[in-house]
């Protein structure tokens, strides 16, 4: 099944919602806190490990004070992560109405600094100390949300209004203080305003909004019944509460403090006087049959994303998270991947649990298994908590369907979500191809100066080259023949530069040259490009004509460093190559200036014997003049001139181009031949020599080197 069997219409769609800046904000914001999550999902595991007899063990192997250290952990992640999303959500809001450049500039740090103080102005108890609820992830998630988004939107308006900045002239130069003191109304406002917000919660007698919410969410279930109607939908609730970023089972801790447990109670007291349990739904019904992996069955997520899943970074997040799922710990997933306002997931994250639902109450009602009577600790795994909730095989057995069922509904969205994923990397990718290509910005740097998603994904490539180059194996090289059509040889290889990223996959080549530039790391990789490509010509020699050569492109930054001239002959010392079997193509592109010092060595290497030859020839506007500055042997016809043959301007410039090549004793080289029509058209005006897919694509050595032993003339 593939995301085009959804419809690209749907795709779009779930895109669209999935880039509004509160789904933005939140997602970021989610992985932001995402170590806390970890740290503290890890130590509630082990704290809560549903076998004693291992507890016992590990409280004679490390003493009692293992359980404080647990305890200590938690408290300074799951306790404060509330705390923690809140500023994170404040600071994504600021940073992503930055990168659309909206103006003035407002400081993520300002920006959750005030979503903070918000955020307890309007929270803070009456009477003295702050409860614990309000910053835990557990019961304080949804409100701290809400007010950091509401927060967020409201001093970003409020920063927009020009008449509310302070004067430049009270900040002085530091750039900070100028862009602080300019908002400083701004958020005195919008602290205000919370402020009147209280004071109205106060006089209105709802100054815990923590309580309000639960008292609103719980009412809906007050009348209690045992009917699948409610069974279905309390899972739905909890799974909704859980979608907007609410713990959804805590949140709903009085149904299952006055209905479901109660009813687990009557039922363990029926089997104890031998009467048949009366009631279906209970807490370690939802607990062993919806909850697998967690709200939402995550589990389930978790098997699809290994089954269909095609991003390795998900892949691995999942197997990271994976001991905690089975364990019932969902906040690893739901943070990470993430799923709260997930526009991707709503539907099989609301879904599933109410199909399981349904399918474990047909199974009760039918006989196949018994009403649960037994408790079980909430963290035992599937499977397990299946067998001995119910007393046979049946239980893990209608676990088993139940994953398969959320595994079935999960797959085709990861799917969608790949799709998506794969889209807007392609889209941030293409962007960041296009200002490789182009001139650089202000600080002449092509990428890492750019603003917004491309940046930032240029600045992670950034960091991820310069790993590449110190790990062998991501960073390649291929080779496309050069074809002499009249011998029936290859007379050249050109070494192509490939970096297969872990994450992202094969990375165009510009934009791996523009980073290495931009981050100084050109020389590291123009010397292995040079060294790699010699090294593999010599492997060659005595299998291939002692003439063939070895192109490689060079970078205009490459030529301004003095010490290139002498990488080129370490490198052609090394390999024990002879000058002549060496190419050095300069882009007709990169606009080399004739009189800077780059031209010299130029002419110094093509006099002692190096090949020197002009690639994408007739793209730019100074070809002519190079052909006059440049000491050149060879000259690469642009593909886009090769594209267009048939247009009469075009044939009247490459005939033109052969004459004057001739007259100079200047090879051509015609690049990006991809059809017979194309071979033709310049065969008939005299060219020889062609490099194109028609005859070859890029090759791995082993499998050029075969080509070039299969085309001998």
């Amino acid at each position: 099944m593939s995301a085009s069997s959804f419809g690209y219409p749907l795709i779009d769609l779930i895109d669209r919602l999935s880039a509004q800046p509160v789904c933005i904000a939140v997602r970021r914001g989610l992985i932001i806190v995402l170590p806390l999550v970890l740290v503290g999902a890890f130590m509630i595991m082990l704290a809560n490990i549903p076998y004693e007899p291992a507890q016992l063990a590990i409280d004679r192997a490390l003493g009692p004070t293992w359980r404080q250290v647990c305890k200590n952990l938690i408290d300074g992640t799951f306790s404060i992560a509330s705390l923690a999303l809140l500023c994170a959500i404040g600071g994504v809001s600021a940073a992503h109405a930055n990168q659309k450049r909206q103006t003035p500039y407002v400081s993520p740090i300002m920006m959750a600094t005030v979503t903070l103080s918000c955020f307890f102005v309007l929270i803070a108890p009456l009477k003295s100390g702050i409860g614990d609820t309000a910053f835990s992830l557990s019961s304080g998630l949804l409100l701290a949300m809400c007010i950091a988004l509401a927060t967020s939107s409201i001093f970003l308006r409020l920063s927009r209004c020009s008449w509310l900045h302070l004067p430049v002239e009270m900040a002085g130069n530091d750039p900070v203080a100028r862009d602080v003191f300019t908002l400083i109304p701004a958020s005195i406002i919008t602290i205000l305003f919370f402020g009147l917000i209280r004071a109205a919660l106060v006089a209105l007698d709802m100054a815990n909004l923590h309580e309000l919410s639960e008292r609103i969410l719980v009412h809906p279930f007050s009348k209690g019944g045992d009917s699948l109607g409610f069974g279905v939908l309390y899972s739905m609730a909890s799974q909704v509460l859980w979608f907007f970023g609410a713990h959804g089972p805590n949140m709903l801790f009085a149904v299952e403090n006055d209905i479901l447990i109660p009813a687990a109670l009557t039922n363990m007291n029926a089997i104890a006087s031998g009467t048949a349990p009366p009631f279906i739904f209970t807490k370690m019904f939802f607990d062993a049959y919806t909850r697998m992996g967690g709200s939402g069955c995550t589990l389930a997520l978790c098997l699809a994303i290994f089954l269909r899943g095609k991003d390795r970074g998900v892949k691995k997040l999942c197997l990271f998270a994976l001991l905690p799922t089975l364990c019932n710990v969902n906040e690893p997933l739901l943070f990470g991947i993430p799923l709260v306002l997930n526009p991707v997931y709503f539907i099989p994250f609301i879904l599933v649990p109410a199909v399981q639902t349904v399918i474990a109450y047909t199974a009760t009602v039918t006989g196949f298994i018994p009403p649960t009577s037994t408790d079980i600790a909430w963290t035992t795994p599937a499977l397990m908590s299946g067998y001995i909730v119910s007393g046979s095989i049946n239980g893990p057995i209608l676990q088993a369907v139940n994953l398969l069922v959320g595994l079935l509904i999960y797959m085709p969205f990861v799917v969608i979500s790949d799709a998506i994923r794969e889209k807007r990397s392609k889209q941030v990718m293409q962007n960041l191809f296009t200002a490789a290509n182009g001139g650089g910005v202000s600080d002449n740097r092509k990428c890492l100066g750019q603003p917004g998603e491309v940046g930032r994904l240029a600045n992670a490539l950034a960091g991820d080259l310069t790993r590449a180059l110190d790990e062998p194996g991501q960073i390649y090289l291929v080779y496309q023949p050069q074809f002499n059509n009249e011998t029936g040889r290859v007379t050249g290889v050109e070494a192509l530069l490939r970096w297969n990223h872990p994450a992202y996959g094969n990375i165009a080549p510009p934009i791996t040259v523009a980073l290495a530039e931009d981050t100084g790391n050109i020389d590291r990789l123009g010397r292995f490009v040079l060294e790699e490509a010699c090294r593999r010509r010599a492997a060659w020699s005595g299998f291939v004509d002692a003439d063939m050569i070895m192109c490689i492109n060079v970078s205009p930054v490459q030529l301004q460093n003095p010490k290139f001239s002498g990488y080129v002959w370490n490198a052609l010392s090394d390999a024990s190559l002879k000058p002549g079997q060496l190419e050095l193509e300069i882009t007709e592109s990169s606009m080399i200036k004739p009189e800077s010092s780059a031209l010299e060595m130029l002419r110094s290497l093509h006099t002692d014997g190096i090949r020197v030859a002009i690639d994408d020839f007739g793209m730019g506007y100074a070809s002519l003049r190079y052909l006059r500055a440049f000491p050149v042997s060879t000259v690469k016809i642009d593909r886009s001139l090769t594209e267009h043959i048939d247009n009469n301007i075009n044939q009247q410039i490459v005939r033109s181009v052969l004459e004057l090549n001739q007259s100079l004793g200047i090879s051509t080289v015609v690049e990006g031949v991809e059809n017979r029509k194309q071979l033709n058209s310049f065969t008939s005006m005299g060219f020889s020599t062609f490099q194109g897919y028609f005859f070859s694509r890029p090759l791995c050595a082993k499998a050029c080197l075969a080509y070039i032993n299969a085309n001998r003339g």
